[in-house]
């Protein structure tokens, strides 16, 4: 996601006719950026901080409903009521999710160079392919996340609550997965541009 500046768009006529101090308001607002706007201070493993407020997001896989009965559905919805409980405060996102193919097509696209066989290369090919179909398709998949908001001032004293909840979350038949800085920033990509390039997003605005 590129944090880009905002510029006023003004034409030559307007600008004439404003004023020393909305000069001075329309500079200061031009200098604000997307980031500023979003109120995204920093982001670290697991915690996107705000200047005042700030959340802790903790990605998983739910289990597949569809091959559940009605009698284990219940069950997983209680569960689910269960970890909600734990806390005041908590909020679900579902987001399109990145998936990384370059590494896998530049490696394929190298066997291709190196090959001589008609046959192997023929596979190969079709795996590429096949890569390429994914990249236009692999937003049909899903990301899922937990989301606690907290004021920053009671971050320390909430630590130890953030684990509690992914320990529940566990024991109730949910895998925890990794939700460190990157993985955030690329979640930020697609939910806000959907920006699915996998590229990870600069720590700075430009």
């Amino acid at each position: 996601m590129g944090f880009l500046t905002i510029k006023p768009r003004n034409t030559a006529k307007q600008k004439q006719s404003i004023n020393k101090n909305s000069i001075g308001r329309s500079e200061a607002k031009a200098k604000k950026t997307v980031q500023e706007f979003l109120d995204i201070q920093r982001i670290e493993n697991n915690i996107i901080f705000g200047s005042e407020r700030s959340k802790y997001y903790i990605r998983l896989t739910p289990k597949n409903i569809n091959i559940l009965t009605d009698e284990f559905l219940l069950n997983e919805i209680y569960q689910l009521k269960s970890v909600c409980n734990i806390t005041q405060n908590i909020e679900f996102l579902v987001v399109d999710k990145v998936e990384r193919l370059e590494d896998n097509r530049n490696y394929i696209e190298k066997l291709l160079n190196k090959s001589d066989d008609d046959i192997y290369r023929t596979l190969l090919e079709k795996d590429l392919e096949y890569f390429k179909e994914l990249e236009t398709s692999k937003s049909s998949s899903r990301e899922f996340y937990f989301i606690i908001p907290f004021k920053n001032a009671d971050y320390k004293k909430l630590q130890q609550q953030f684990i509690k909840v992914e320990q529940v979350l566990e024991n109730r038949g949910f895998t925890i997965l990794e939700c460190n800085e990157d993985i955030l920033k690329n979640m930020l990509q697609v939910y806000l541009e959907r920006n699915f390039s996998g590229e990870v997003v600069k720590d700075f605005d430009i």
